[in-house]
C-alpha cells in the first residue's frame, strides 16, 4: 500500500468524520478547509518529489555505493551528445542517458553509438510533452511502450528503467509505470542546467553536492553540458570517485 491509498484514505476518513459532526453539533469550514489544503500539499509535494515515494518506489539514492556516483543526463539523444560521449570517454567515466522517443527517430545511430560505448539508457517518454503528467494512465504507458520499441530497434536491447518527464509522478503514472513493468529512476542530486545560463555557477552547486551515491541530473541537449561534465569528472577522479550506470550503482535485482 502506497503513502497515497494511505493519504487518501486518511483525509476520506476525515472528512467523513467532519460531515458527522457537523450534522450533530456543527463544525466550522475551517476544519474542512485545513484538512483539504493539507491533502493538497501532500499531493503536490509528493508529485513533485520523487524520493518521498508518494505514488511509486522511485529508485533515487543507492544505499552502499562507496566511493561511487552515477551520471544521468535527460532529454537526448542530441548532436551534443556525441561530444558528451567524448568527455565521457577520455575520462574512462560511465554514464545514464534517459531518451525521448521523437529524439531517438531522429538520431538512432547516437543511440547506438551511447551503448556501444558500454553506458546505459533508459526511458523518458516518447513526445515529453508539457502536459504529460496530466496524460492518461493509457497514453502514459503508450509513450513508455512506444519509446522502448525505439530503443530496441536501434540497439537491439531491452529496457526497464523509466524517468518521467520533469520528474513528476502522479496516480496515472505510477499505474502506467506497473502496468509497463517499468522501474522509476530518479536523481539526488540536481544541476539545475536547464535553468542557469552560468556553466560555472552549475559546476559550483554540483561539486558542493557531490559525495558518494550522488545521482546526478544533467541534460545532454545543452551546449554547455560537456563543459560542466568535464568539470564534474576531475572533481570526481580527485577524490577518486567512480562514475558508474544506473544499474551498476543501484544493483537491481
Amino acid at each position: 500500500m502506497t503513502p497515497f491509498v494511505i493519504a487518501r484514505a486518511t483525509f476520506i476518513a476525515v472528512i467523513a468524520g467532519l460531515l458527522m459532526l457537523d450534522y450533530f453539533i456543527g463544525v466550522t469550514w475551517v476544519f474542512y478547509a485545513v484538512s483539504t489544503l493539507t491533502f493538497l500539499v501532500f499531493l503536490v509535494l509528493g508529485s513533485s518529489v520523487m524520493k518521498y515515494n508518494i505514488f511509486l518506489k522511485a529508485y533515487t539514492s543507492p544505499g552502499n555505493a562507496e566511493n561511487k556516483i552515477a551520471i544521468t543526463f535527460d532529454d537526448g539523444p542530441h548532436l551534443f551528445t556525441e561530444s558528451i560521449l567524448g568527455v565521457l570517454r577520455e575520462y574512462k567515466a560511465k554514464a545514464s542517458f534517459f531518451l525521448i522517443g521523437k529524439s531517438i527517430e531522429e538520431n538512432p545511430e547516437i543511440v547506438r553509438r551511447i551503448v556501444d560505448e558500454g553506458h546505459t539508457v533508459g526511458n523518458h517518454s516518447y513526445s515529453h510533452h508539457k502536459l504529460f503528467p496530466l496524460f492518461s494512465k493509457k497514453d502514459i504507458a503508450y509513450e513508455i511502450e512506444k519509446t522502448n520499441e525505439l530503443i530496441k530497434n536501434s540497439t537491439g536491447k531491452n529496457i526497464n528503467y523509466f524517468r518521467p518527464p520533469y520528474g513528476v509522478t502522479n496516480p496515472a503514472i505510477a499505474a502506467a509505470v506497473k502496468a509497463t513493468q517499468m522501474k522509476a529512476i530518479g536523481w539526488s542530486l540536481r544541476s539545475f542546467d536547464t535553468m542557469s545560463t552560468s556553466p560555472e555557477k552549475v559546476i559550483k552547486k554540483v561539486i558542493a553536492q557531490l559525495k558518494p551515491g550522488s545521482v546526478v541530473l544533467l541534460h545532454d541537449n545543452r551546449e554547455k553540458t560537456p563543459q560542466i561534465l568535464e568539470a564534474i569528472l576531475l572533481y570526481a577522479k580527485e577524490k577518486n570517485y567512480e562514475c558508474v550506470t544506473i544499474d551498476e550503482i543501484f544493483k537491481f535485482d
